[in-house]
């Protein structure tokens, strides 16, 4: 089969387009024709090196983790995917695969496609979308539904950040998404209440308090911090020294702040699927 190799740490000039054996799925695994692979930002950031003391390659190796096509076969012991069927999923092993013809994935990470998606769409939704879910359910600890709280989204325009904005409107929350002016648009159009333009000055310190914070941009809350309720939950999932630092300089403090990690998880791709089938999710 066809696949983009990692032969090195660095740029484009370390891929290389190669013929390798097609994969064989083994217990709990599922061979899938890899139809569309989304790249993010910790692909390239792991390629460069820029991760390899916490997520180092073993070379040469093939990247990409998020990825929609069809079920090719299943290996022992799994139930529930047939040939030809339209599945997606973020790859949780940390060899990734997904830049290839066909890709290995563990069944409990495996998804059904909703009818209609379009398969990059489905490429494009796994680490975003259950990174946006997550940060807000698990770390902000917002109730899906019946949220009566006001959320703010810093970086609402980009990856994660937009559906990060979706996800909080589903909930019945009142969401303002930060972005720059010529993003404005498109956030309202995905639901925000309010946009604030980062380039104007006083525009995100007339915006009221907030109960949750939705970092997508930086991991230090400090500059949010007027912006935030005596108990408001800040969460951030590009954690910087800042998220960690906090809690310890601040240890009485009813505001809480945390960092935020994807746990992959098919349960959460569902319910982000559920919400596209029922058009209360664009995936830009």
């Amino acid at each position: 089969m066809r696949a983009m190799q990692m032969q090195g740490y660095g740029g484009p000039d370390a891929l290389r387009l190669v013929q390798v054996p097609q994969p064989v799925p083994g217990a709990g695994e599922v061979l899938v024709e890899v139809h569309c692979a989304s790249v993010n930002p910790v692909d390239w950031k792991r390629a460069s090196g820029q991760y390899r003391l916490i997520m180092p390659v073993r070379f040469p190796a093939i990247p990409g983790y998020d990825i929609a096509g069809t079920v090719v076969s299943a290996g022992p012991g799994v139930a529930g995917f047939t040939p030809g069927m339209r599945v997606h999923a973020r790859i949780a092993a940390m060899h990734g695969g997904g830049c290839a013809g066909f890709a290995l994935v563990g069944a409990r990470e495996l998804v059904p496609m909703p009818d209609g998606m379009p398969f990059a769409d489905a490429a494009a939704l796994p680490l975003a979308g259950m990174t946006a879910l997550q940060a807000l359910r698990d770390g902000a600890q917002l109730p899906l539904t019946g949220a009566r709280e006001r959320v703010l989204v810093v970086g609402a325009s980009g990856g994660v950040g937009h559906l990060g904005v979706q996800v909080a409107k589903a909930t019945g929350a009142w969401v303002a998404g930060v972005c720059s002016g010529r993003n404005a648009a498109l956030v309202r159009e995905l639901g925000a209440d309010e946009v604030l333009d980062y380039t104007q000055p006083g525009a995100c310190t007339a915006a009221g308090t907030f109960d949750v914070v939705l970092d997508c941009v930086s991991g230090d809350p400090t500059p949010w911090l007027p912006l935030m309720t005596p108990a408001a939950r800040y969460v951030s999932v590009i954690p910087g020294p800042g998220t960690f630092v906090w809690p310890l300089l601040h240890p009485f403090s009813r505001r809480r702040v945390r960092a935020w990690m994807l746990k992959t998880n098919g349960d959460a791709l569902r319910w982000l699927d559920a919400q596209w089938a029922r058009g209360g999710l664009r995936i830009v």
